[in-house]
């Protein structure tokens, strides 16, 4: 997943920062996003801070659209954690809901992660660098055909 900093399209953000969701304790990831096809990797750093990804997730979200200006309903968030070698998870973050509030904030509820097979991986890497959006199904917030 690393060849995807080099993309036609791709911001890097190296670290980005943000708050935890519980405790707002600062962290900070390693972020590719795509803005104009809305999708986003965060890739957890070993020495992040005091919250990992899991426990950011809503904050995460909400902060990649509102600096990157993607609409909620195209997000498609992945949490990648590789801290060793060609070990790596790779993670689809999706949501019950998401939406901006009366204040242009954005809000996402009920995070969950749900783990990418090394196919999956394969194939989604295939399509980025192929300059292909992820499939609708991977969307952040539930995909309605």
């Amino acid at each position: 997943m690393n060849s995807l900093v080099t993309l036609a399209g791709v911001t890097h953000a190296l670290p980005f920062h943000l708050y935890d969701d519980v405790k707002q304790a600062p962290t900070r990831c390693e972020l590719v996003v795509h803005p104009e096809q809305g999708w986003a990797v965060a890739t957890e750093l070993a020495e992040g801070g005091a919250a990992g990804l899991a426990q950011c997730q809503v904050t995460l979200a909400a902060k990649i659209c509102q600096e990157y200006n993607i609409d909620p309903q195209a997000l498609t968030l992945f949490t990648r954690y590789a801290y060793t070698g060609n070990y790596e998870n790779v993670y689809a973050v999706r949501f019950v809901s998401g939406e901006r509030d009366l204040f242009d904030g954005i809000r996402f509820l009920g995070p969950r992660r749900d783990m990418l097979s090394p196919e999956e991986v394969d194939t989604l890497v295939q399509q980025l660098s192929s300059g292909q959006a992820p499939a609708p199904a991977w969307r952040a917030l539930p995909y309605a055909a």
